[in-house]
């Protein structure tokens, strides 16, 4: 079973997120925070991080810097999912090894079929 790792502030987007993936067999775990999810992964190794831009103590892409500064953590993928739209915005996450870079709302058959093409 894959470990995906939510770092997503909004419930109810987690619970889309929860939704669409439990069923496809995936072992959802979630944090709100940087801080958390850097705790998180002092305990375990996930096979897929999805990352807010915006959260209450950073930004994901703080974060994503610091999970890729890991060695461990090299050959985790990553998917930044966020509201922000912007050409640099995607860019900035493209130069952080961010594998595929989706905004909300997200379109629930994309986005399903990259995570599985993702994990492959």
């Amino acid at each position: 079973m894959k470990k995906v790792l939510i770092v997503e502030d909004e419930q109810d987007y987690v619970n889309v997120l929860t939704q669409l993936l439990e069923p496809e067999g995936f072992k959802i775990l979630v944090v709100n925070t940087v801080k958390d999810g850097l705790n998180l992964l002092e305990m375990i190794t996930p096979d897929l991080l999805i990352v807010d831009w915006n959260l209450p103590d950073g930004t994901g892409i703080d974060f994503i810097k610091q999970v890729r500064a890991q060695k461990k953590f090299k050959k985790v993928r990553v998917v930044m999912n966020s509201i922000r739209d912007g050409e640099s915005d995607q860019l900035a996450a493209y130069l952080e090894h961010v594998d595929f870079y989706f905004t909300k709302p997200i379109k629930p058959e994309v986005f399903l079929g990259k995570i599985k093409k993702i994990l492959e």
